[in-house]
């Protein structure tokens, strides 16, 4: 708080009195406050992620001035809130008064922008503009942005993107990327500078991607492992799970086996100490305070809702990943939660079923507990985006399946939510109407990819894991897992998988953003400690389980 303090107070000085320059040396005043300058001054605020620093300097820029607009854009993307930036930032993309550092910040801002909306293939062509204009460190600092963009992002997407553009330049580093994905010696980049001998990827990069792709190829035994891009752990990792609670011990023992595996596959030497809970609030505080006092540097758990509610009561001060959501909102950067929640899945099939056009909704599940959060949540979300649900159906033992089935035909709406599980959803479906698109959850699918009890579910949509998906993509975890169930099972296993890809990116990057492509999903650690969770696309087909998109 006192270096903030002394930070605001030099800044104030700063503003009225001017910087000390050589300039001022020379002169014997100091420079002139321009909006450049002082546009300039704020973006050094943001690269050291001080944004009152940075408002402080864009209040000193007349509102009218470009580079306020652009200051003020930049300061919006820094603070994660996206849709203000791209408000701001897309006017000025032709903008020509402003300076090369400027416009670079602007398009770097979009790049990052998109990058947070799933739209790739716009990042990439913001992350190609920012570069216009720099030269030296500058345009080097442009291309690595580029480069970690790329770096991140899956095959799939690559060459989707690849299949829709023209542009050479957008092309050459598509190339260079996809080339990347099995390493690069310095064969791969001579053969790609043949294609490309005009690209402006600099020889400086190029020649750290080979020495980058040397040291780490021995280690990477699965390119979809974010484990295996950056430096094991070390320490000491506590590993709290409900052992002790007979309903929670296959999940527990699934999770653990998870975490071990990918711990296994990035090498790292850390010491895990697992230590057994019940599932309850009342004695979590004391196995918590038992690890830290058993030298823990990280945690990872607990697993049951209560528990992590009584982890956000406590004053944690170790990076913490917590294996599910908190009934109370805390402000403790220390804890992560993470999770297979329901909602982060309802909420990806309301903005699929949108995008897709759809406008009134009929709801169909159970009456259990977890078809009423499924209900709920999935309900709430739809109707904040706009939607109408129409009709609601709760199917028991007692319901006249028939009735129910004339009924949905006379009341007809664009789509239909099942929210059940897999055993339901396979009597229930043939009471709806075929014809209607039917959407599900990850608890529809019972994890066989060929599984000939699925055929009542065919054409239903539903979203689940990678891992249960497209499990060749994460070979190096197959033997790990091959003992355990299909299904709930191998959730868990991939929960503990991504556990420690996400510990370890909290502890080597504090407050930095991250990507994981993980079993589980595509993760994404926010700046702001939140991590938010998306999923694979698939549906049931007449051969088994088809995959429209992966996360």
């Amino acid at each position: 708080m006192i270096q903030r303090l002394l930070t605001l107070l030099f800044m104030c000085l700063w503003l009225t009195a001017g910087p000390a320059t050589a300039d001022t040396v020379a002169t014997g005043s100091p420079l002139k406050k321009t909006p450049e300058t002082q546009f300039s001054l704020g973006m050094g605020c943001l690269k050291k992620q001080d944004i009152p620093c940075a408002q402080l300097a864009l209040a000193s820029i007349p509102a009218m001035s470009p580079y306020a607009k652009v200051l003020s854009g930049n300061i919006a993307a820094s603070k994660q809130d996206y849709d203000q930036a791209l408000l701001i930032l897309l006017p000025l993309q032709a903008d020509k008064s402003i300076s090369a550092e400027a416009s670079a910040s602007l398009h770097t801002s979009l790049a990052v922008a998109y990058e947070n909306q799933d739209d790739p293939l716009r990042a990439l062509e913001q992350y190609v503009q920012a570069q216009s204009g720099l030269s030296g460190d500058a345009l080097l600092t442009a291309q690595k942005q580029l480069w970690q963009f790329l770096s991140k992002t899956n095959k799939v997407d690559l060459i989707a993107m690849r299949g829709n553009i023209t542009d050479t330049a957008l092309q050459g580093w598509i190339d260079l990327a996809l080339a990347a994905q099995d390493g690069l010696s310095k064969d791969d980049v001579a053969q790609w500078r043949n294609a490309y001998p005009d690209h402006n990827a600099l020889d400086e990069l190029l020649a750290g991607l080979t020495i980058s792709s040397a040291t780490s190829t021995a280690g990477n035994t699965s390119t979809a492992s974010a484990a295996a891009n950056t430096a094991a752990l070390s320490g000491q990792i506590a590993l709290i799970l409900p052992f002790s609670s007979e309903a929670y011990y296959p999940a527990s023992d699934a999770i653990e086996r998870g975490f071990v595996a990918a711990q296994t596959i990035a090498n790292s030497n850390a010491e895990v100490k697992i230590y057994a809970s019940t599932g309850g609030r009342d004695d979590f505080a004391a196995i918590y305070q038992q690890a830290i006092s058993e030298g823990a540097n990280y945690i990872v758990g607990p697993l049951t809702r209560d528990e992590v509610t009584a982890l956000s009561e406590l004053p944690v001060s170790l990076p913490t990943v917590a294996l599910n959501q908190s009934d109370l909102a805390t402000a403790n950067r220390n804890i992560h939660f993470y999770g297979l929640a329901v909602d982060s899945e309802a909420q990806q099939v309301v903005r699929i079923a949108r995008d897709l056009g759809m406008q009134t909704v009929t709801i169909v599940g159970t009456e259990s507990s977890l078809s009423n959060r499924m209900i709920k949540t999935f309900g709430d979300a739809w109707i904040a985006d706009g939607g109408q649900v129409r009709q609601q159906f709760g199917v028991n033992e007692d319901t006249d399946m028939q009735a129910l089935k004339t009924d949905i035909q006379a009341h007809p709406t664009d789509m239909i939510f099942l929210a059940t599980t897999a055993d339901n959803a396979r009597l229930i479906r043939p009471a709806l109407d075929a014809a209607t698109p039917t959407f599900g959850l990850s608890h529809i699918y019972a994890g066989v990819l060929d599984n000939p009890d699925d055929a009542p579910l065919l054409a239903v949509r539903f979203v689940d894991m990678p891992w249960l998906l497209n499990p060749d993509a994460f070979a190096a975890y197959k033997s790990a897992a091959q003992d355990l169930p299909s299904g709930e099972m191998q959730r868990w296993f991939a929960l503990g998988a991504d556990a420690y890809s996400l510990l370890q990116a909290v502890v080597q990057h504090p407050g930095m953003p991250a990507t994981i492509k993980g079993l589980s999903g595509t993760l994404r650690l926010n700046a702001d400690g939140s991590v938010s969770r998306e999923l694979a696309v698939a549906r049931f087909g007449r051969n088994g389980i088809t995959v429209e998109r992966l996360p």
